[in-house]
């Protein structure tokens, strides 16, 4: 059984028994009242100080799980019935009691082994290869935890699925354009608000994995309250029941046994408000494993393009309204129209993955270069650049040619097949021919992930059945031969007419790392497509500073010398840039 199997069974086994001895300390302290009252006091005992002092022991006796014996036999010594005997007569039921003592020594033991088991899984889990931020452990762990809640619900969830959703979800602030930390506690809430579970999360614990880990170490761990001060606040999941022993005490020989009996209620109160709180994330994590899978089959069931919004459709968007963080892409999707072109990217994009589906989920098929092909250009608006590396899944989206440069069919079939090399660049003026270099003119590629300034927005056009391009493209999409090797060549067109229009780039990796999040892979995004500016201000300054920009109607090229040459994908490529060859 893996580890994460049993830390599982022994949390419900520690919830059940916290729910019960809850109800055994309302149950003493409703008897500790009877008592109290004098019901059954004047025939067991004379004095109210005897009382009082058996009262005392008997709780210390209770919560410390039978250790604190001795107390109640001096505090019964020189009478002439026995402990229990007294506990009867006064109304003090002996099976109440014995209970009580069997209970907490169980939720000791419990509580020692979730410690071990922790401790176990965390060191198992480390051994693992994790990254070097210091919450990728307790990351790992609950994801381990989620993967034993999905067996025991007989789900027949992935592990790899798991682990990239709470990566994506809660490690997005590692990432240039990612969530910021504050905001990931609130977004499988949101998640789950999105598809109608409003019961199962309520107030702010939320499933964190670094709350969830700090919840279950408390259990166990025997904390002291100092005589007279007050518990409440502190007892919840990480309260040891050892922690009740001197209030409550202190509270009888103060012949204050109605407060005493009532924070024996409060305490047992705050048990079940603990138990309930971790029970909640126990829960929710279940809720999370079973919407991500519904999730993963209503895109795989999407079936053909559509024009209008479909159910499954709905329920896609619905999801990914109520979760999504990027303001930038809740602000595009307002639109009914523009919520269906998502749809169907979400529908085309997977079609293009999908070739890949053997291939990737081989050991060394984890990650995977996407390579977008498509009509491109800047305007004058301007975003981050790491909003082109929105979540961990996405490694980094490189951009090869500088801002406002037009690219020819021989870079983009480099890009493509992967042999482009930044030493082999050429530029030219489309006008007169005239060779021209950018300068400065950076020696590597635009990484999106290495830049810390804005980037103009990039708008990608489809190839439409009016392009020369497009019969090639069709023919390659029915018969997925573009791909090589782990390289994924995806050229943006519309398989049917009106299907897609212009759209951003930031869009479009969007879709592609909401797909890699549901198959748990990742990826570094290629753009081959020209950023000329078209008609919009231009913005040398802010493109000099990001990277490095040309002069209008510049081309950039390659030399392709004699290359084992695809001479089919070429020739759709020519014909789809071959507007600016020189």
């Amino acid at each position: 059984m893996e580890g994460a199997d049993i830390l599982c069974d022994s949390l419900f086994r520690w919830l059940e028994n916290r729910k019960e001895c809850a109800g055994k300390l309302l149950e003493l302290a409703q008897e500790l009242e009877d008592v109290h009252r004098g019901s059954n006091i004047a025939q067991v005992v004379g004095a109210a100080t005897t009382v009082l002092s058996i009262s005392g022991a008997l709780i210390a006796t209770v919560f410390s799980g039978g250790l604190a014996t001795p107390l109640l036999v001096a505090a019964t010594a020189g009478t002439a019935v026995s402990a229990t005997s007294t506990l009867v007569e006064a109304g003090m039921s002996s099976s109440t009691f014995n209970k009580a003592i069997e209970l907490i020594k169980e939720d000791e033991k419990v509580g020692e082994n979730i410690q071990k088991q922790l401790g176990d899984l965390k060191d198992r889990c480390g051994e693992a290869p994790l990254g070097a931020h210091a919450d990728e452990l307790d990351c790992e762990v609950a994801t381990r935890l989620m993967w034993a809640l999905a067996r025991r619900r007989n789900i027949p969830v992935p592990l790899d699925f798991l682990r990239a959703f709470y990566r994506a979800t809660f490690f997005r602030h590692m990432t240039p354009g990612g969530l910021a930390p504050d905001k990931a506690k609130r977004f499988i809430f949101q998640a789950l608000r999105a598809v109608g579970f409003f019961g199962v999360m309520t107030c702010g614990l939320k499933v964190s994995a670094k709350v969830m880990m700090k919840n279950i170490g408390r259990i166990g761990i025997k904390a002291v309250a100092k005589a007279g001060s007050k518990a409440l606040g502190v007892i919840g999941v990480g309260m040891c029941l050892y922690d009740l022993i001197v209030t409550s005490e202190e509270l009888v020989k103060g012949n204050r046994v109605t407060e005493a009996s009532k924070f024996l209620w409060d305490s047992a109160g705050e048990i079940l408000d603990g138990q309930r709180k971790l029970k909640e994330q126990l829960d929710a994590m279940n809720e999370i494993i079973q919407k991500l899978f519904q999730m993963k089959n209503l895109i795989k069931d999407l079936g053909g393009y559509s024009l209008s919004m479909t159910e499954n459709g709905q329920k896609i968007m619905d999801y990914i309204m109520g979760t999504c963080t990027d303001n930038r892409v809740v602000s595009w999707l307002q639109g009914i129209t523009h919520q269906i072109v998502l749809v169907n990217l979400l529908q085309f994009c997977q079609e293009w993955l999908t070739t890949h589906e053997e291939d990737l989920k081989k050991p060394s098929g984890g990650h995977v270069h996407i390579v977008f092909v498509a009509h491109g250009r800047i305007v004058e608006q301007f975003m981050p650049a790491g909003g082109l590396v929105p979540t961990p899944n996405i490694r980094d989206t490189v951009i090869y040619s500088p801002w406002n440069c037009l690219i020819d069919a021989n870079v983009a079939f480099a890009i493509a097949q992967d042999f482009i090399q930044v030493t082999d660049r050429k530029f030219y003026n489309t006008n007169n021919d005239v060779y021209y270099e950018p300068n400065p003119l950076p020696n590597h590629w635009n990484s999106m992930r290495g830049s810390r300034h804005d980037i103009p927005v990039i708008l990608l056009s489809p190839v439409t059945p009016e392009d020369p391009a497009w019969k090639c493209f069709q023919q390659y999409w029915m018969n997925r031969g573009m791909e090589i090797q782990n390289r994924v060549i995806i050229p943006y067109f519309a398989p049917q007419v009106n299907v897609f229009g212009e759209i951003p780039l930031f869009i479009l990796i969007f879709v592609a790392s909401f797909l890699l999040m549901l198959s748990n892979k990742t990826a570094t995004v290629h753009l081959a497509a020209c950023l000329g500016r078209g008609g919009t201000p231009a913005r040398p300054e802010e493109w000099r500073t990001q990277y490095a920009y040309t002069s209008d109607g510049t081309l950039m090229s390659v030399n392709l010398d004699d290359r084992n040459m695809n001479t089919t994908l070429f020739r759709a490529l020519r014909s789809m840039f071959d507007r600016n060859r020189r």
